[in-house]
């Protein structure tokens, strides 16, 4: 496991205080690279305050408006959830998904999303993940402070960070598939397979079939062409009419 090749990403989070707190949870587990999407400052006195010793890594803190743009140059990226359902599968546990991302870590950048204190991560921006995990906890209390998820999630990561590797595994970007899901649903609207007004339930369980097959460059590639070669067939077929 290579950690360096890891963010934590923390979405519209609220409180300077967890933002301090997640930043020593990294630290501890060997994490450095935090990103906040359209949240509160990670330079406040008070994340400092919870800091305690991980002030470097708020310091180097990235910032973003959208989730998209913060994950466009990754070629993992993982949503963090309480809740299970037929769109989020597999829906995987830490020491799981530690284990997965083994492989996916030595030549990738891996981003893992945790949503705001109260509301997690939206479904808009669970559909830009390419894996879910859910942290085992009692059914009638299921949700942790933000800080306390994202050290159990790095605590799995640091222990998978000890084991031998396996072999490297080189992903396409995320900015490169989201290209490539937008292009194939023009072209299959257009094609007359998707209704235009109703069709983001097949959409999502396409993504979910390729996204699973951890596509490489070359493969997004290949699939772009498809749609193109589809798309100058359709504009003769028009002109033909």
């Amino acid at each position: 496991m290579n950690l360096d090749s890891i963010s934590i990403i923390l979405v519209r989070p609220k409180f300077h205080e967890n933002i301090g707190s997640a930043a020593r949870a990294m630290k501890n587990m060997g994490l450095n690279r935090l990103i906040v999407v359209n949240g509160c400052s990670p330079l406040h006195p008070s994340a400092y305050k919870l800091a305690s010793g991980a002030e470097d890594i708020l310091e180097r803190a990235e910032e973003f408006f959208t989730l998209r743009e913060a994950v466009s140059e990754m070629g993992c990226v993982v949503g963090t959830t309480s809740r299970g359902g037929k769109e989020r599968y597999p829906l995987l546990t830490p020491e799981t998904l530690a284990k997965k991302l083994i492989p996916l870590s030595l030549k990738n950048s891996i981003g893992l999303a945790f949503g705001s204190e109260k509301e997690g991560l939206t479904n808009q921006e669970l559909y830009l993940c390419h894996l879910y995990v859910r942290i085992p906890s009692m059914e009638s209390f299921p949700s942790l402070n933000l800080a306390q998820a994202v050290m159990v999630v790095c605590y799995e990561l640091f222990q998978a960070s000890i084991e031998i590797p396996k072999k490297p595994i080189q992903l396409a970007q995320a900015e490169q598939l989201e290209r490539m899901f937008e292009h194939m649903e023009k072209t299959l609207i257009q094609l007359g397979f998707l209704d235009s007004n109703h069709h983001q339930k097949i959409m999502r369980a396409i993504r979910r079939l390729l996204v699973r097959s951890e596509m490489d460059e070359r493969e997004v590639q290949i699939l772009q062409g498809i749609w193109s070669e589809m798309d100058r067939h359709l504009r003769i077929g028009k002109k033909a009419e």
